[in-house]
């Protein structure tokens, strides 16, 4: 069983980034958001993201309560994937966020691929903020946790949570 990680929305704060780099209150407030992402495509900008307050203590904890056997699952930018894969990984290498195996470091808008580990048919959990990520991969056989690390509370809610999860698959 792996623990994955999404990073936009958990631990790497894309919406903080975007309204920074359109010079918005709120990102909503963006009039033509399709252009405005499409702006995005073949630059750098996942690599210019913050992390949360949080995200230290998310990968930590991640960790330590899988063993070490945690990963990133994250969806790259339609229409950029390549690019922004590359700088999400740039990303995750400045932080050191990279997990001990290269194979769990996954680019994919299919991320419910990943819910089953293949080999030992244990079923896998994602962190993720959006809600049809996570109904996606528990309709795949995995277990999902909704977590926004603006919106949600680490110790209170996430902790608790994915202690449970793990006592679920560990049973």
């Amino acid at each position: 069983m792996t623990v994955y990680l999404d990073m936009d929305g958990v631990i790497a704060d894309f919406f903080g980034g975007i309204e920074t780099k359109f010079e918005v209150d709120h990102w909503k407030s963006i009039q033509d958001k399709e252009i405005a992402f499409a702006s995005l495509a073949n630059t750098n900008f996942f690599n210019t993201l913050d992390r949360f307050e949080v995200s230290d203590d998310i990968v930590e904890f991640v960790k330590l309560i899988s063993d070490n056997d945690w990963g990133i699952c994250s969806s790259p930018m339609r229409g950029d994937t390549m690019n922004s894969a590359y700088w999400k990984r740039v990303w995750l290498n400045r932080m050191e966020y990279v997990p001990p195996l290269i194979e769990n470091m996954i680019f994919t808008s299919n991320k419910h691929k990943y819910a089953i580990n293949e080999l030992t048919f244990k079923r896998n959990i994602l962190i993720d903020d959006k809600p049809q990520n996570i109904e996606r991969w528990e309709r795949a056989g995995g277990i999902g946790i909704r977590y926004q690390a603006n919106e949600d509370d680490f110790s209170e809610y996430l902790v608790p949570t994915l202690k449970e999860a793990l006592r679920y698959v560990n049973r």
